[in-house]
């Protein structure tokens, strides 16, 4: 086992780990395809992928130039019930998203909306394995976005109008964020067009029929703590309410 598959491993189980140093993107990449391996090899499966990174303000602050991705897995996504159990992560934060369900595969970003037949607000918690939530791009990618669970809300029609006119707000204790779909290029449509270029150019595998896709944070994550409810309002999805066991 060489030191990134060693690293995937730590990250794979669990281990607190200190972000490897000087860790570049490609790099973190490898990481995060090793520890994708050796979670399919665990018996879970891959069902989508999650777009980080999506607020173009930031990059030049994070050196990037295009989003970031991950997997998603079939063990960590569930429905959107009222009451969550968070004891099982470290320093848990919830981000409000967009997810779209692909009908087909896309062969151009042109095709793309023709392709997806769903889309349904989802929360996606995200953890950290490092000591603290002072990560890098690369360190969040290698960790595979941080992703740790995806609470999925009803499906219902696409609406490509609705798409482009999010607005999207998130409370729990004492904190509020607010956005929407300028935080996702402008639409998650367009996210998840900028997911196919970033695919295509590493050489990934392709989107295919049947994959989920959250399509980057509508509003920044907030903590997720233990006795808070959490109140999620999306254009078009109305509101949910989560309360985070004690």
């Amino acid at each position: 086992m060489n030191d990134f598959e060693n690293f995937a491993a730590q990250l794979q189980a669990g281990i607190e780990v200190t972000p490897w140093p000087g860790l570049s993107l490609p790099q973190a990449y490898d990481i995060a395809g090793c520890r994708h391996a050796l979670r399919l090899a665990a018996g879970d499966r891959a069902i989508g992928r999650k777009i980080g990174h999506t607020h173009t303000a930031n990059w030049a602050a994070q050196g990037l130039s295009a989003p970031s991705w991950g997997w998603l897995y079939a063990n960590s996504t569930m429905p959107l019930n009222e009451v969550l159990n968070a004891q099982a992560w470290r320093e848990p934060k919830v981000e409000l998203e967009c997810v779209l369900r692909l009908a087909r595969a896309p062969k151009s970003a042109d095709e793309l909306p023709a392709c997806v037949d769903a889309m349904a607000l989802g929360l996606e918690i995200v953890d950290r394995p490092y000591p603290s939530w002072q990560l890098s791009v690369a360190d969040s990618v290698a960790a595979g976005g941080v992703h740790a669970a995806l609470l999925l809300g009803h499906w219902q029609p696409l609406d490509a109008d609705l798409l482009s006119n999010l607005q999207a707000e998130l409370q729990g204790g004492n904190a509020r964020s607010e956005g929407g779909s300028a935080l996702v290029f402008g639409s998650p449509l367009r996210a998840v067009q900028q997911l196919m270029a970033v695919l295509a150019a590493q050489g990934a595998p392709g989107l295919q029929a049947g994959e989920l896709i959250t399509t980057g944070a509508l509003a920044p994550a907030l903590p997720l703590c233990s006795g808070d409810t959490m109140l999620a309002k999306l254009t078009g999805f109305g509101a949910i309410s989560l309360r985070v066991m004690a």
